[in-house]
């Protein structure tokens, strides 16, 4: 999985910190049942509750155990999402046939909790004490001129593909194939989406995004004219109405569009601005890579 920069910093605003053993899972119990670390100790005589693993945001990690006094230095690194990989250097004295690259591994859990397996026993860790990440001011997309002399993308598109779920997980199907499944009577897509395969796309010259959708059922003329006077719809024409207008830029070399949306992760606002990415056919990847449009 390829990590952005914005992930990598989300993991390491997650990470970094003291955090200690929460939690045990005893993977042969026969309910699973969460044994507090307080009331949980090994074979070995380790006090889970003694340990405390403290990651900073250079990637270095310092466990502890309060009991004993030893301290032993490692590292860490992000893998995925909801994944950690992290160096025990021989701190805890891993079972006999245990997966030391298992045991080394921490997973996200309800987005709160880190886990590692020992063996048949899963710990769960607990952040503690927030550690210091420190803060990187870039410049939003929104900020930056544009680049006027950039305007391959304007025109109006239609959608090619759209990204649905099915029992094999996430597929890309055209618009086409799912119009197929709608007509067998199979649609595996829900109604909303089914609607987007209707959706006109227009880039405008003077760098404004429209959605196009078709006119509700039942919406008169006179229905729209008020819309578009309150500000609700931005537009109609040829059947189809826009909500509001987007807007969209060229910057160094690549193109982008304002969602709109306000977006905030760990506190931190984030830019509403997401690149227009294509692919190699140079269709259009649109609304957080949900569809795929094709230029018409």
């Amino acid at each position: 999985m390829i990590l952005d920069e914005q992930d990598l910093r989300n993991g390491t605003r997650f990470i970094v910190g003291t955090w200690q053993p929460d939690y045990v899972v005893n993977m042969f119990s026969s309910d699973l049942a969460h044994i507090p670390a307080a009331e949980f100790k090994s074979t070995d005589g380790v006090v889970f509750t003694a340990i405390s693993f403290t990651f900073s945001e250079d990637h270095t990690l310092i466990m502890k155990n309060s009991v004993t006094g030893r301290e032993v230095n490692g590292t860490w690194e992000q893998k995925s999402y909801g994944e950690f990989k992290y160096t025990l250097n021989g701190f805890l004295n891993l079972p006999a046939g245990t997966n030391e690259s298992v045991a080394e591994t921490l997973r996200v859990q309800d987005g709160e909790s880190l886990v590692f397996s020992l063996g048949v026993i899963a710990i769960a860790l607990k952040k503690v004490a927030e550690g210091t990440v420190s803060e990187e001011k870039k410049q939003d997309i929104g900020e930056l001129p544009g680049d006027e002399t950039l305007t391959g993308i304007v025109g109006t598109y239609g959608v090619y593909k759209l990204r649905t779920y099915t029992d094999a997980g996430f597929v890309w199907e055209t618009a086409e194939e799912l119009r197929g499944k709608e007509a067998a009577g199979t649609p595996e897509a829900g109604e909303y989406a089914l609607q987007m395969l209707d959706w006109k796309v227009e880039f405008t010259a003077d760098h404004q995004v429209f959605v196009w959708m078709k006119v509700p059922e039942g919406a008169s003329q006179a229905d729209l004219e008020e819309a578009i006077r309150q500000g609700e719809v931005a537009g109609v024409k040829d059947g189809l109405f826009a909500e509001k207008a987007l807007e969209w830029k060229a910057v160094e070399g690549r193109y982008y569009y304002n969602t709109g949306e306000r977006r905030e992760v760990f506190g931190e606002v984030q830019s509403p601005w997401d690149e227009l990415k294509s692919d190699e056919e140079g269709n259009i990847f649109f609304m957080n890579n949900m569809l795929l449009l094709k230029k018409q």
